[in-house]
């Protein structure tokens, strides 16, 4: 018997990690991640509610899509704001559909074929290996629509579909940002996490 791994990873600055256990646990980990980076001066209540309501519109869509963990960016350093999140899925293997999502590469990978990215693509298609751990980066502009507590705001999502092989596992690791205007600059950013992935073989239980 096998127990489960899931990549690690090192996150720049200071972030928070909201509990997708259940709704409760979710309201409450988002609330305190914001207090901490905010503070409880009834002044800024509406800066906290606005906050707060943006993080829980994009934490319910990750726990919706089966996120199974869901980290808040607070700040890259003292007094450098970081509007981001970073959502982890660990899809079941068996029932991805390479071709369909435009993932050839980490098919091949898993072939144990080496892969590169060159040309027009690159920029938003990038192959990275590290470790026996395979990326394909997809990135884009999407809106997330207005709601009774928020108005509608555009954000830079990079999804980074991880696989590693012996046994071969899958996983993808989905950053999203308010700072759409520095798309070049965060996604350096979100390369050099990726850059710091490690994914150990899952530990085998001993009978």
């Amino acid at each position: 018997m096998t127990t489960p791994s899931t990549p690690r990873f090192a996150l720049p600055g200071t972030w928070g990690r909201v509990n997708l256990a259940s709704d409760a646990a979710m309201h409450s980990s988002i609330r305190k991640v914001v207090e901490h980076s905010i503070g409880r001066d009834d002044r800024l209540a509406t800066v906290r509610a606005n906050m707060r309501g943006r993080f829980e519109q994009a934490a319910e869509l990750a726990r919706g899509s089966g996120a199974t963990d869901f980290h808040l960016a607070l700040e890259l350093s003292p007094g450098i704001p970081l509007p981001a999140w970073l959502a982890v899925f660990l899809p079941d293997f068996d029932q991805t559909d390479f071709d369909s999502l435009g993932l050839t590469e980490l098919k091949e990978a898993l072939n144990f074929g080496l892969v590169t990215q060159q040309g027009s693509e690159a920029r938003s298609r990038t192959v990275l290996e590290k470790t026996h751990v395979h990326a394909v980066r997809q990135a884009y502009r999407r809106v997330h629509p207005a709601t009774e507590e928020n108005v509608e705001f555009e954000v830079l999502q990079a999804d980074y579909w991880l696989a590693a092989a012996e046994p071969n596992r899958l996983a993808l690791l989905s950053f999203s940002t308010g700072y759409v205007e520095f798309e070049e600059q965060m996604l350096e950013l979100f390369d050099a996490v990726i850059g710091t992935v490690r994914w150990p073989a899952p530990a085998v239980a001993s009978a």
